[in-house]
């Protein structure tokens, strides 16, 4: 089931706006940079073999549970009793506090209040039900999109929910991995025009069909033109 940070939305559906729908990670927030920076912090506190033991038990729990899973991660740790109370509640903090708005790209806010002139923002992230609506939240992003949040473990496989939740004349999916983007194509082809920002760890990932537009990152949506996206879509 997503978890939304509110109710859904019945403003302005009459209207039916053009809707983007965005996702948090390496998309508006520099995730990378965010793990690298826990990464170093958790090393401090752990040392190389524990941040090390941590890492395994987050990838074995992303694995397991299709999503990475942070919450779940330090609830293995507990178990195994991999470290002391103290300490991994220490870690948890490190994690579960993070600045997170310290980590949005520089020209993140400014891009969302330019959609607001065009249409409809709204995030669309994949992730678990505590962690990702928590950095959403807290990094500011929640407050950018007017509190129209979703969170799906597979955002492709909800393109129904997000349709009837937001009304739209079409929508245009902003992500940094091409796979998520190139699903929705085939999905929802004369619904969706995606665009591909090449930032993070994803930038090079291909993937078929191709995004409709490809940018370098969230900063060239500052000067791009919109008007010409509805040519991407394609009649049922």
């Amino acid at each position: 089931m997503p978890t939304n940070t509110n109710q859904p939305d019945t403003q302005n559906i009459a209207s039916k706006p053009v809707v983007f729908i965005l996702d948090c990670d390496n998309t508006l927030l520099d995730n990378d940079a965010l793990k690298a920076d826990m990464d170093r912090q958790l090393r401090a506190l752990l040392g190389d073999a524990g941040v090390v033991r941590f890492w395994e038990v987050y990838e074995a729990t992303r694995k397991e549970r299709d999503v990475v899973d942070l919450p779940h991660t330090f609830a293995h740790l507990r178990e195994e009793h991999a470290f002391d109370d103290t300490t991994l509640a220490h870690a948890e903090r490190i994690v579960m506090d993070y600045p997170f708005a310290t980590r949005l790209y520089p020209a993140t806010l400014v891009v969302l209040q330019r959609l607001h002139t065009l249409g409809r923002p709204v995030i669309v992230s994949d992730g678990e039900e505590v962690y990702q609506p928590r950095k959403i939240e807290q990094s500011g992003l929640a407050a950018a999109v007017d509190g129209q949040v979703a969170i799906y473990q597979h955002k492709e496989d909800h393109l129904d929910e997000i349709e009837a939740r937001w009304p739209a004349s079409y929508y245009v999916m902003i992500d940094d991995k091409a796979r998520i983007l190139a699903e929705t194509k085939r999905r929802q082809s004369d619904l969706f025009v995606t665009i591909h920002l090449a930032q993070g760890h994803y930038a090079g990932e291909a993937a078929s069909p191709a995004p409709d537009v490809s940018l370098a990152g969230i900063g060239d949506l500052l000067t791009f033109d919109f008007a010409g996206l509805p040519r991407f879509l394609k009649k049922p």
